[in-house]
Order: C-alpha cells, then structure tokens, then sequence
C-alpha cells in the first residue's frame, strides 16, 4: 500500500507539474501570436441569422459529442423594474418555467424527458433574462419548439394559482442564496448604496413586494419583453447551422414582433461621501471589510485595464495588497480585488479578511495607503504580466462546454453587439500596458467609495474607524444588542 501511494503521489506531482507547463506554454503562445499579429485566441464559429420579426439567432458548430446547447436570452431584468413593484421579473421567469399552452407539463420536466440537462435552467439578473439546457442532438427541433412555444404565448400559467406557488419556490431560493449564506446581503447593502437606482434593485427582490405581486401585475410588467425582437436564441453543438436556421424560421418566424421594450436611463451617479455601513449576521465566526467603488459596464474599454488593476492588488505574492496585509504583515488571511460589470454600470471591489484580532482600522489605513499610491504613481508593466499570462488559458477553459459556448454568444451579442467581443477583448487585454492601468486607476479609485464592515452578529467592536459614523443594514430580526 505505500509503494501504491508513493507512486500516486509521484505521479500526482508529475500531472500538475506537465498542467503547469501546459498552461504557461499556451498562455506564452498566445502573447507571441498576439506580439505577431495574430489573435490571441481563436474566437468561436458561428452563424448569425436574424428573422423579420426581430429575433437574432446564434449558432455554433461543434461535432465532439452528441449534445446541443440550446439557450434563450430576453434583455430585461431587475434593472426594469420599479421601486415598490421589484421581483416581477425573476416571478416570470418562474411562471416561464411553469408550462406553455401546448406543453402543460413545468419545462423542466418535459426536457428531462427528451433527455436534456441543466445546471439551473434559468436564470435572472440585473440586464437579462435566460433559458437555457442541454440535449441529445435529435431533440434540437423538439427544444426549438418548445421555446417558440412560451414565446409565442408568454405567462400562459400566470394565474393566481401558479403564482402562489411560485412565490413559495422564491421564497426558498431567497433563503438559499440570501439569507442562508454568511453575509449573503452584502452584495445588496453595497449596490444599494453605490449604484444607480436601476441598479440598486436585487433581482431576487425584497419579499415584501413579491409577497402582494399579483397575476395581472407580472403580466403587465413583463409580456412587453418576452417578444422576438427582444430575445436571442444561441445554440452550440452537434448540429447542421443550415437545418438549424430552418429550423428556427420554422418554429420562431411566426411570432409577432412587439415594440422595442423601453429600458430605464442610467444616469452616473456621484458620492457625496464615503459611505460606512455595517451588516451583522448571526451565522458569522469571522469578519471582512469590503471597499467598493464604481466600477466600468461591460463593454466600457475601462473595465480590461480594472481588471489588470484588481490583479495586480491582489493576486498571489506579487499582489501588493495580498504581499502587504497577508504575507509582510501578516495582518489577514485572505485579500481579494475585482472588477464587477453589467451592461451599463460596474463595480470594483477589495476584500480583506483580517485575522482574529487583527485591527480592522489598521488594514483600512494600509489600504487607503497602496489604493494612494497607485493613484498617485499607478503600476508598472510588470505587475500587470501576470494576469495577461493568464487570461488566454482562462478564457480557453471558460468555453470548454456547449452550454458556456451559448451563453457567451448570446451574452456579447446582446451586451457588445457582437457575439464574439471576448476574443477582442482578450486581444486588448494582452496589448494593456502599466500606463493604461494607471490612467484608470485615478479615474476611478479617486471617487467616493463605500467601506463595508461584515461582522459576527452583536461585535460592533471589530468595525474599522468606529469614530466615523455608520448606517447598520442589518435586518432588524438579526440584530444583537450589545
């Protein structure tokens, strides 16, 4: 048994030492290609198709198994909706699922039927809305007829009955991936306070408003959208793009266009003032301080060179905020940097987890300090190489399912206009210098942000500057007083 174990062992590090290499080398062909010219990565096939009733059709290629990934986006979620009247749209992505006038069985049902699978089927966030799943190759047309079904008679089930079962499956999946979670209400503490008010709606809702929404009112809000011109069918997989486009005019031509749906104006919007909240929660054995600025939308050029930015903060050794409070002070545990986008807005956000006992107004100073100094003298080329190296191998493994391949299509088409921006983007990723970084550094880390103090329930003592004034979020059930 040892020699058995040694050799799986041996054989282990050998694996991830040939991973290793892998990896490095392909990320250095892609910046020699990219140096020669040549994109970085080869961007996706696909063929586009656009019916007259508005709806555009994506469709890749791809004969390695026999599988298709069949997903439908509509442009609208949380961000459309109105204060007072929020979780509308993730109800009728629920009601979507609940069956269509010739199909009376739920849709998850009926795919899992013919075969077909999913990692959730449905999804809604603050831009879109979509449907996705993946089946056997011959149940491509079943699936075309399927979707064209719903989409032809939107919220078929929408009644009384169906939404109050709905209501309950929310309320669970509320809990799940809310208030379950430790500091599960931290992404919406931060949007509510930094963000522009379309953006500051949480698409799963505050369950007051979903606790009184009515069949009628789902419907009227949401009918508007679920039209062709409003949707993107994208397919990936073992499929003819020629039967698919006929496919598709077959089952989907028929289906009236509607009017363009209207979309709220997002305005910038400018902080008076840093804001410091503070979110308790009873679960919690540990606590982490949150800085969050307003970030770059998705197709805003800014956003590549704040993610090289949040890299060179955070990742690994070379991560200046990481080698400072985790390694040179040993003042935490964990320090993350991201750059969060939507379609017409972004987040960039730094995460400290300090360890016990660590002073949480010391690591706001320290970070306060390095965000200074890169504001003032920005970053080199150098701390930036890192994350360019990786983000070819990244990007290859992001597409490595039928389902991602979809999505990604769908996604760029709808939020870049054009289904293959990742690829450029890519290319401008690699093409970043230390001075692109430091043009958007000051640009954006220069504003007001907020401080966000996640502590266990009732220590009020482990919040950083406790001589500032703060707003507590928490819920009033979960509050401890000390």
């Amino acid at each position: 048994m040892r020699g058995d174990t040694a050799t799986r062992l041996r054989m282990r590090r050998l694996a991830t030492t040939t991973a290793r290499l892998a990896i490095t080398l392909t990320a250095c062909a892609a910046l020699v290609a990219h140096a020669q010219g040549a994109p970085a990565v080869r961007p996706l096939a696909y063929t586009r198709l656009v019916l007259a009733n508005g709806l555009v059709a994506l469709i890749n290629e791809d004969h390695s198994a026999p599988v298709v990934a069949v997903n439908v986006t509509y442009h609208f979620g949380a961000k459309d909706e109105q204060p007072g009247h929020t979780g509308l749209a993730h109800l009728c992505e629920h009601l979507m699922g609940e069956g269509s006038p010739n199909e009376p069985e739920p849709e998850k049902v009926f795919i899992q039927s013919i075969g077909g699978t999913s990692v959730h089927w449905a999804e809604t966030g603050e831009d879109r809305m979509q449907f996705y799943a993946t089946v056997p190759s011959n149940e491509l047309e079943t699936m075309l007829w399927l979707e064209s079904d719903r989409m032809a008679a939107p919220l078929s089930k929408a009644d009384e009955q169906h939404v109050a079962s709905v209501r309950e499956v929310i309320h669970q999946e509320r809990l799940q991936n809310r208030e379950t979670p430790v500091f599960g209400l931290a992404r919406s503490a931060v949007t509510r306070a930094l963000l522009e008010p379309p953006y500051q709606i949480d698409p799963l809702g505050p369950m007051a408003d979903l606790d009184v929404a009515t069949a009628a009112e789902a419907r009227t809000f949401c009918a508007p959208y679920f039209v062709p011109n409003n949707a993107i069918v994208s397919l990936s997989g073992d499929l003819s793009a020629a039967n698919a486009k006929t496919l598709i005019t077959k089952y989907f031509s028929s289906i009236p266009g509607g009017t363009n749906p209207p979309h709220p104006v997002v305005a910038p919007r400018t902080l008076a003032a840093n804001p410091r909240l503070v979110l308790e929660d009873p679960k919690a054995r540990f606590s982490v301080l949150v800085f969050a600025w307003h970030g770059a939308a998705y197709d805003d050029p800014d956003r590549l060179a704040l993610l090289a930015l949040a890299s060179a903060l955070s990742d690994g050794r070379g991560g200046r905020l990481n080698r400072l409070l985790v390694y040179d002070r040993a003042l935490a545990t964990r320090v993350s940097a991201d750059a969060f986008d939507m379609e017409r807005s972004g987040v960039f956000q730094i995460a400290v987890t300090p360890r016990p006992n660590a002073p949480a107004t010391v690591i706001e100073q320290l970070v306060d300090s390095v965000v200074a100094d890169v504001i003032a003298h920005g970053v080199a080329s150098r701390d930036i190489a890192p994350f360019q190296h990786a983000a070819p191998v990244n990007t290859i493994t992001s597409l490595q399912t039928r389902a991602a391949r979809a999505d990604t299509l769908a996604h760029d088409e709808m939020f870049a206009g054009d289904p293959t921006a990742y690829a450029k983007q890519l290319d401008r990723i690699l093409a970043l210098t230390g001075d692109d970084v430091s043009r958007v550094a000051p640009r954006y880390l220069a504003r007001p942000h907020v401080v966000l103090n996640l502590i266990p329930a009732g220590k009020l003592d482990l919040i950083s500057r406790p001589d500032l004034p703060y707003t507590n979020v928490t819920p009033h059930a979960a509050r401890v007083t000390p």
